[in-house]
């Protein structure tokens, strides 16, 4: 009779249990990023995380990518040993634009190709970061990651609020206004109607809004307004501007990791 099998470590996996780094307890995140970063490998990889506590990630990155340049920020001092010259430490909060146009400049003046935010896990300190190194300083093709995100589930997280979600069920009468409002949007004569549209519009968000449990606080609402720039073409759809495109190409999301691909 056959026991129980465990699938090998991958490369990944056996390099970090060589250093001092929480993503060596979290099998799961190892796992995403060797099957994103696999084929980086061999490449002459530029990469940037924020938020690497002793350094241990930082070694792990350099033995992954033997022909990378890795750099990391902490808000600690991070003192690193190592004598291959391919890591860089910078100390600074993560929201410090100044220090990150400094960091990128003088690290990656054509771009990184990898960004890592395993930083403070806070909804608003991860967004200006996010949009500053993204738009000015990931390559196009570029990878960002966020690790943590679910921080927002968490009541005990500086932003976070635990999540209680009510049961909805299906409501025949709510669902026939909803319907009824959306086809009086259509309508050709109401729309010559002054306001008409506005107050119609305004009307079956408030009927619709109550049929799904909504939670936006934290990292969690940062990664749905992250969703929303993913889907800009179909926000734009009825504005006639048919040119608006996200600026990412691809949006992976994993239990509290998320992977965004740069246009």
């Amino acid at each position: 009779m056959r026991g129980p099998t465990t699938s090998p470590q991958s490369r990944l996996e056996k390099i970090a249990q060589q250093y001092d780094t929480d993503k060596a307890v979290n099998n799961s995140y190892l796992q995403n990023y060797e099957r994103v970063f696999a084929g980086l490998v061999d490449e002459e990889v530029r990469l940037l995380e924020l938020g690497i506590k002793h350094g241990g990630s930082l070694l792990l990155w350099r033995d992954y990518f033997p022909r990378g340049l890795i750099v990391g920020l902490d808000i600690n001092p991070v003192d690193l040993e190592d004598d291959s010259g391919r890591t860089h430490t910078y100390q600074g909060p993560q929201q410090d634009i100044e220090l990150l146009d400094r960091i990128g400049h003088e690290m990656a003046p054509d771009g990184f190709d990898i960004i890592i935010d395993d930083c403070s896990h806070i909804g608003v300190l991860s967004r200006v970061s996010f949009w500053h190194l993204f738009d000015n300083h990931l390559k196009s093709g570029g990878t960002y990651v966020i690790e943590d995100w679910g921080t927002g589930y968490w009541d005990h997280w500086v932003d976070g609020v635990s999540y209680r979600p009510k049961k909805r069920s299906f409501s025949q009468s709510r669902y026939r206004v909803t319907r009824g409002l959306a086809r009086l949007q259509q309508s050709p004569f109401l729309a010559r109607v002054p306001l008409t549209r506005t107050i119609l519009r305004r009307i079956k968000s408030s009927v619709v809004r109550r049929e799904f449990n909504q939670h936006g606080y934290g990292m969690v609402g940062f990664v749905k307004e992250l969703v929303d720039e993913l889907c800009v073409a179909d926000i734009a759809v009825g504005t006639g501007d048919s040119s608006v495109n996200s600026k990412f190409r691809e949006l992976r999301i994993y239990p509290s990791h998320l992977f965004i691909t740069k246009a």
